[in-house]
């Protein structure tokens, strides 16, 4: 136990030089940065006007709440109930969209998602229904050009033991052919 809180002591020791030392960095990095940037007129006149008005504003804010605090505490409360009331209306609004938005696009995007699906699946059945269409067509063309081969040509008919007969050589007629 010792040795670990030893070891968590040292450590935090580290963390903390190193969080020193970029702390330290940071801080000689703005003021190097804005002693350069005061090097030019413009920038320092600038910064000198803009902390003239904050004195002036801040001098102002001062005398008033020195002059009449519950003034100033009313005032503010006001414009707390003024913005939290805006505030509210803009949630109520952020409300109405969403509900607008999942009424009118995400339920038909749903729905199309589903027919879309079910039209996919009508269509690899007809696909289905189709290939087996299109082999029975074949196999049809197929017993068709097998009988009219056999009849005209004289090759072997499958659905008959008649021999293949040589050209020029006609077959005599078989029954049942």
């Amino acid at each position: 136990m010792t040795q670990t809180a030893t070891y968590m002591n040292k450590s935090r020791t580290k963390e903390n030089e190193k969080n020193g030392k970029l702390l330290k960095g940071v801080v000689m990095g703005a003021v190097i940065g804005g002693a350069i940037a005061m090097l030019d007129s413009n920038t320092r006149n600038k910064v000198t006007s803009k902390t003239k008005n904050m004195k002036e504003s801040t001098m102002d804010m001062y005398s008033q709440v020195r002059n009449n605090p519950t003034e100033v505490k009313n005032d503010l409360q006001e414009r707390m109930k003024s913005a939290s009331s805006v505030l509210k209306e803009a949630i109520n609004d952020a409300q109405n969209l969403y509900a607008k938005v999942n009424e009118n696009i995400l339920e038909p995007v749903n729905q199309v998602k589903e027919e879309s699906s079910e039209i996919l699946s009508s269509a690899k059945e007809a696909s289905t229904d189709l290939k087996d269409i299109g082999g029975k067509v074949k196999e049809a063309g197929e017993e068709v050009l097998d009988g009219s081969n056999g009849q005209s040509s004289g090759s072997y008919n499958k659905d008959s033991s008649v021999p293949q007969v040589s050209a020029g050589i006609t077959p005599s007629k078989v029954p049942g052919q």
